[in-house]
């Protein structure tokens, strides 16, 4: 009994220090929260925790901003996963994008979405603002009438866009893929309502 419970702390201690280089950088769900309101629309409330790398960092300190996009797709119903992939032929409504910016003159970092901006002392808490969401309508009004929260099925997920930085750090980005890389992965949001 002794000798199980020893094999169960080492597996338990070898799971934690494999997986603890994977957690150090990156982007990862806090919060994933999607609300189905009676008349038919779903709002979406999302927090996302970003660690940013020291690369990545610098890059902003030289003034050139980074943008995340915060994006969602559905999968359940299949009519209107069918109809929302047919729509993003033609438009990109599914992205929230996220600009962060450093200004050296107030020592501020800035968070802008479209025109409204926030800004902060800390790179800490500018990061934290980044994802985060609440009451996105992601669905208009009726959208969902006919389903229940159970039956449907959405995702979530924020990335870095590198496609928006200056070419020369596009070309740094590509070359450094693993350090510049982040993205939450698709996260199923947990919907609650009728």
């Amino acid at each position: 009994m002794h000798c199980c419970r020893k094999i169960r702390y080492f597996l338990a201690l070898c799971l934690l220090l494999v997986t603890l280089p994977v957690m150090a950088d990156g982007v990862r769900p806090l919060k994933s929260d999607g609300i189905k309101m009676p008349n038919g629309e779903v709002l979406v409330a999302t927090r996302f925790f970003i660690d940013l790398p020291r690369p990545l960092q610098e890059v902003l300190k030289q003034g050139i901003p980074l943008q995340f996009d915060l994006s969602y797709q559905i999968t359940r119903p299949a009519t209107l996963a069918y109809k929302f992939r047919f729509n993003q032929l033609f438009s990109d409504d599914n992205v929230l994008s996220y600009k962060l910016s450093y200004h050296p003159v107030t020592n501020r970092y800035r968070v802008a979405t479209g025109t409204f901006y926030t800004e902060y002392p800390t790179l800490d808490t500018a990061l934290k603002a980044l994802g985060a969401t609440a009451n996105w309508q992601i669905l208009p009004q009726g959208s969902l009438n006919a389903y229940s929260a159970a039956d449907t099925q959405i995702s979530v997920k924020l990335t870095l866009n590198e496609q928006r930085l200056p070419k020369p750090y596009q070309v740094n980005a590509a070359d450094k893929s693993k350090r510049w890389k982040l993205d939450s992965g698709w996260v199923r949001l947990n919907i609650i309502g009728e």
